[in-house]
């Protein structure tokens, strides 16, 4: 065997040299795309992790301050009922509304699920209206302990707001009663808390008293001051505009010394029930119960309903 020249072992070593320095860099470029893609994945998982954290924050916050449960999906009846009322009228689903049409006397639903409703430690909230009609148009039944009573709006003849049964007493004699003008086409939203002490009521909009000698003006100027005393500054034309949309016949009313309606919520019921007799009026009106809505002789409309328990 001949020797290897020095020419064909220069070549040999630049080969080998060249193949190592690649080698090196090859791993090197390799291993730093490895660590580039194993901290992007990192990151991604935890960006994915923190807005998830964030999504739960949100939902949890939403959740605590929105814990009302809506009652009706504002579609159709589905875990309502239409109540047995001989002679009752129809029941329509219209806007996301409950629609209950006069009927002979009762016309009403009824909640089918019993389950979620507690009997006591609780609110439940809803709007009504009247298009026609003389009596009672949204009464609402509820349950009270182990035991069930009426909210009535509007009954006997229209005016007569109250709790029907108190110790056998109906919401037109016992001390829950409350005389209201219920203007047809408007919305009143009613918000009822049951607790093992007390039966509460709240409305929207409220009852305003107009004193001897009012006028528009200084009746315009007295839902200003009681909207200051709420941080709600309000121009004269605004607060006449409000005034105006509750009060259709205001110019009317006012020298009458009739009924009108300031915004915002009132109480209108507090009624304390430690050691008294809770009961529905006995009749038809029982089979409204554990909850429900009823109309008499009237067409009433019903919308956003919905509770929340309170513990």
């Amino acid at each position: 065997m001949k020797p290897l020249s020095l020419t064909f072992l220069f070549l040999i070593c630049i080969i080998l040299i060249g193949c190592i320095d690649f080698n090196a860099k090859g791993r090197s470029e390799v291993s730093e795309s490895l660590e580039l893609n194993l901290w992007t994945e990192k990151n991604s998982e935890t960006d994915k992790l923190q807005a998830l954290s964030v999504d739960q924050n949100k939902t949890e916050k939403t959740q605590v301050k929105n814990n009302w449960i809506e009652l009706f999906n504002g579609k159709d009846l589905t875990g309502w009922k239409e109540a047995d009322y001989a002679g009752r009228g129809n029941i329509k689903i219209k806007n996301g509304e409950i629609h209950i049409e006069n009927g002979l006397v009762i016309t009403g639903v009824t909640f089918t699920n019993k389950v979620i409703l507690p009997k006591t430690n609780y609110e439940i909230e809803y709007e009504a209206k009247k298009i026609n009609g003389t009596d009672f148009f949204g009464l609402l039944t509820f349950p009270v302990g182990d035991s069930h009573a009426s909210l009535v709006t509007g009954g006997w003849g229209g005016a007569v707001t109250g709790i029907s049964s108190i110790n056998s007493m109906d919401a037109s004699e016992n001390d829950t009663t409350v005389y209201l003008k219920f203007i047809k086409d408007q919305w009143y939203k009613f918000r009822l808390r049951v607790t093992p002490e007390n039966i509460s009521v709240w409305m929207t909009p409220k009852e305003h008293l107009i004193p001897l000698n009012a006028t528009v003006a200084s009746i315009v100027k007295a839902y200003q001051d009681e909207a200051a005393q709420t941080g709600t500054q309000l121009s004269t034309e605004a607060a006449e505009k409000a005034l105006r949309k509750l009060n259709p016949d205001l110019d009317k009313n006012i020298p009458a010394r009739d009924t009108i309606y300031f915004p915002g919520e009132a109480q209108i019921i507090d009624e304390p029930i430690k050691d008294k007799v809770i009961n529905m009026r006995v009749g038809e009106i029982e089979l409204s119960a554990p909850l429900g809505f009823a109309t008499f002789q009237s067409y009433g409309v019903i919308r956003n309903v919905r509770l929340r328990n309170l513990k």
